[in-house]
């Protein structure tokens, strides 16, 4: 949603033309602009590196806040990682993680987001995936609803000396009050 708001101040303080872009006179909206032509590029040609350390907190971590993953950045020739960081939960949504991924030969950010609950559907969160020596985040995804089951979420267990998520399953929803944050997503 970021990138839409910040296209549309593009359209407003700047124009492309025959020799590239210019500006309208308005100091403020070249900076905006600036700060869109970099929104805009993250599309890169190499994927980013593997996470080594995951930084990824479930809700029980820190009630009332979703934990938002830390990324890499392609920055001055290469990449960065940006921590991640809490956000206040907005009771009735839920938060769709941001992730690289690959689309026409190259890799693009996909801005993480608050999604509403869509009828007849379960949100399942995404995950550190461990491969190749380190973790890469494998997007969530809506899954269709099962009468009389909730998708409980999964958690970290040790594998072989690494940590592993063991992602959630479908369980017969028998009232259990600790899965009522499972029941409305």
């Amino acid at each position: 949603m970021r990138k839409l708001i910040l296209v549309g101040v593009l359209s407003i303080s700047a124009c492309f033309g025959r020799g590239g872009l210019h500006f309208r006179g308005d100091p403020i909206g070249a900076i905006a602009t600036a700060v869109t032509i970099a929104a805009v590029a993250n599309a890169v040609a190499t994927a980013p590196p593997v996470v080594v350390n995951v930084e990824y907190y479930g809700p029980e971590a820190n009630p009332g806040n979703v934990w938002v993953n830390g990324q890499y950045v392609y920055a001055q020739q290469g990449w960065a990682w940006q921590p991640g960081h809490w956000q206040p939960e907005r009771p009735g949504y839920v938060w769709v993680q941001g992730a690289w991924m690959p689309e026409n030969n190259q890799y693009v950010w996909h801005e993480g987001y608050w999604a509403e609950p869509r009828a007849g559907f379960t949100y399942v969160d995404g995950y550190w995936d461990y491969q190749n020596n380190g973790y890469v985040w494998i997007p969530g995804n809506w899954e269709p609803q099962r009468a009389g089951y909730v998708f409980v979420g999964g958690g970290w267990q040790d594998v072989d000396g690494h940590r592993v998520w063991v992602r959630g399953s479908w369980q017969v929803d028998d009232g259990r009050p600790q899965w009522e944050r499972y029941r409305h997503r």
